[in-house]
């Protein structure tokens, strides 16, 4: 193991070596047979490879003691580049969703921080759902007792049908027994009319004679009975006798239907009341799920606008941005119109960091020309190096144009002079060298752009002490 550690130490030992000699070699190189122009090209290159103890000192001296030097006049270097214009712009979220509940309540717990990147389904915030867990309960109790009573009302709606059939035999038989009294009735009669006949003829005793007389009305007396018996079944139920065709079920059928409307009615209702506390208690299951509040796309928070144990109102809960966009808006003059398109690109320098350059293209031009300001809102959605901005940042939208416009660019270390004074160059003119005053702007960490003041053909000194 230590082997493999220390062969593993001498090779990158050796590469580091290595680089460090290459370094020193090429230093040495670029030192010693580059020239100001060569150098001024590649200032970066130069900051890095150029060591003072590389150049060779001149040997002779001076009066004035210091190194001779011929000084170098140059001429400006000149860079086109395409016109652009710039206008004030504020950055702001591309999607802004105001996040609700659908129902009031205390707030329990908040997950989420401003700021926080969230996932769709996150859970975000959390309402205090006691009271709804305990009717969600109570309701549970009450379709318990209803589904009880919804079977006990069945029960007794089939009883009372197999009831109406029931009674409905017995009329049947009681109509039997009806025909065969009244059958019998006739046969006394008709035996005790023989029986007189031969009585007043002298065949038949009068003991014999009472003795059908005394069937007879055992005969009728039961006949009445029966009568009787079947009217009140009759008056029990209402059977409707215009059911010609039908089979005796169906008959049944109708029967049961006529005859037990209220035990149904009281069932149906058992039903309706299970159903509505059903409704009931699903929709306070929704109401539970309701308290939780989810993220419904992917995106940023950008502010949460109460705090737990506050009660929610009509407000927004939380403002999320989707998906993290960022996007910038600016208002664009009337007469500037022709250079805003949509999906024409831009770039947004932000106040906060103006070496950081954000790009975007154009997604909506508004419609509506404000009549006082003459304006026109812009909207454009940033693509590319925004990770840094917030909401609510202000900065400037860049916009460029077809057309070309030359710059004058001069390396930085030419320039001289100060903010107070002035900034100068020393530009040559025939024989003689003169200071001119510009006006000039940083271009670049080692360029300068000189605004007014030095023409392309002009040539100043560019490397002085």
């Amino acid at each position: 193991m230590k082997t493999k550690i220390l062969t593993y130490l001498k090779s990158r030992i050796k590469y580091f070596v290595f680089l460090f000699v290459l370094y020193l070699l090429t230093s040495f190189l670029f030192t010693q047979y580059s020239n100001e122009n060569i150098r001024l090209r590649f200032p970066k290159v130069s900051k890095i490879l150029i060591q003072k103890h590389w150049l060779g000192v001149d040997q002779n001296i001076y009066a004035n003691t210091y190194e001779k030097e011929n000084p170098i006049f140059s001429k400006p270097t000149i860079i086109e580049r395409n016109v652009s214009f710039e206008f004030p712009a504020t950055v702001e979220a591309t999607k802004e969703i105001q996040l609700q509940s659908k129902h009031q309540g205390r707030i329990q717990k908040i997950y989420v921080t401003e700021g926080q990147t969230v996932k769709k389904g996150d859970l975000l915030l959390e309402l205090d759902d006691v009271l709804l867990r305990l009717e969600g309960e109570k309701l549970n109790i009450s379709l318990e007792i209803t589904k009880a009573n919804q079977s006990i009302s069945f029960e007794k709606w089939k009883q009372a049908e197999n009831q109406i059939e029931v009674k409905v035999r017995e009329i049947d038989k009681k109509t039997e027994l009806l025909e065969i009294a009244k059958i019998d009735l006739e046969t006394a009669i008709e035996t005790k009319l023989k029986k007189e006949t031969l009585w007043a003829h002298g065949f038949v005793s009068l003991s014999e004679l009472e003795k059908w007389r005394l069937e007879v009305g055992t005969k009728q007396a039961q006949y009445q009975n029966l009568k009787r018996d079947r009217a009140n079944l009759l008056s029990l139920i209402h059977l409707e006798n215009d059911l010609e065709g039908l089979s005796l079920a169906e008959k049944l059928k109708v029967w049961k239907q006529q005859n037990t409307p209220i035990e149904k009615t009281e069932y149906e209702l058992s039903v309706t009341n299970t159903k509505i506390l059903e409704n009931q208690i699903n929709a306070n299951k929704q109401m539970i799920l309701d308290s939780k509040l989810f993220a419904p796309k992917s995106g940023k928070i950008l502010k949460i606008n109460f705090r737990e144990g506050e009660t929610t109102n009509h407000l927004p809960l939380i403002s999320l941005m989707e998906n993290g966009d960022l996007s910038v808006s600016f208002q664009v003059g009337e007469s500037d119109l022709n250079l805003i398109k949509t999906g024409k690109k831009i770039e947004f320098i932000s106040s906060l960091d103006e070496k950081t350059v954000s790009f975007g293209k154009i997604e909506n031009v508004s419609g509506y020309l404000n009549s006082q300001s003459h304006g026109i809102s812009v909207k454009a959605k940033l693509l590319k190096n925004y990770n840094t901005l917030l909401t609510g940042m202000f900065g400037v939208v860049k916009i460029e144009t077809e057309k070309l416009e030359k710059l004058i660019i001069v390396p930085t270390t030419s320039v001289l002079g100060d903010e107070n004074s002035g900034f100068y160059l020393l530009v040559k003119i025939g024989e003689v060298t003169e200071k001119r005053y510009i006006e000039c702007r940083i271009y670049n960490d080692f360029e300068t752009q000189v605004i007014v003041g030095l023409h392309p053909n002009d040539l100043f000194l560019s490397n002085h002490k």
